[in-house]
């Protein structure tokens, strides 16, 4: 099924939820700004931020970083992290995760904690938004391949106004991970 979601409203439902949790405005949140080093948050907001864009927009974000996923696809961090620190294909496997950073956002060398540190504000929404592109193939309740979004900006099937749910954040984490290992890891080893 096509994914209904704006990302320009994902990013709206982000700082709105953002400047409830930080106890700010949202226009002092800007869609580049890091939610931890630029606008304070703490792993508790995180966790928060996490919960309410799942419950706003139906959806189970991933509660496992992607260089956790990496560890259990693998059995090692060993591509992905030396000594401590994100290599090249860390990066890489990040820019293509769920979060989709941006290919200057990150650098080889930068620790996970700095990673977390530099997440932005679109970072999450881009998450949010890109786990709708593994809505099911088509309804569950009429078959149907069309979703939209519904007055209160649910996703819904567009025959029968069922509500659609992507797959778990988590789940998709692991098949982006093993998806990347399949192409970029096993040509260097």
């Amino acid at each position: 099924m096509n994914n209904p979601l704006d990302l320009e409203q994902v990013i709206g439902s982000t700082r709105a939820i953002l400047a409830q949790l930080l106890v700010m405005s949202a226009d002092e949140i800007d869609e580049h700004s890091s939610i931890v080093e630029d606008l304070g948050a703490d792993s508790l907001d995180i966790v928060d931020l996490s919960f309410q864009l799942g419950r706003q927009y139906g959806c189970t974000l991933p509660k496992t970083s992607v260089l956790d996923h990496a560890v259990a696809v693998c059995g090692d961090a060993s591509e992905f992290l030396a000594n401590g620190r994100i290599t090249e294909n860390g990066k890489a496997l990040l820019e293509q995760s769920l979060s989709a950073y941006a290919p200057d956002q990150l650098k080889a060398g930068m620790q996970p904690a700095q990673v977390f540190a530099a997440t932005t504000v679109l970072n999450w929404a881009q998450q949010c938004r890109n786990l709708f592109n593994y809505l099911p193939s088509s309804c569950p309740d009429c078959n149907a391949h069309q979703a939209v979004l519904n007055e209160r900006q649910q996703v819904v099937c567009g025959a029968c106004s069922a509500r659609l749910v992507p797959a778990d954040g988590d789940e998709v984490s692991r098949q982006l991970v093993e998806q990347f290992v399949a192409t970029h890891v096993k040509e260097t080893v």
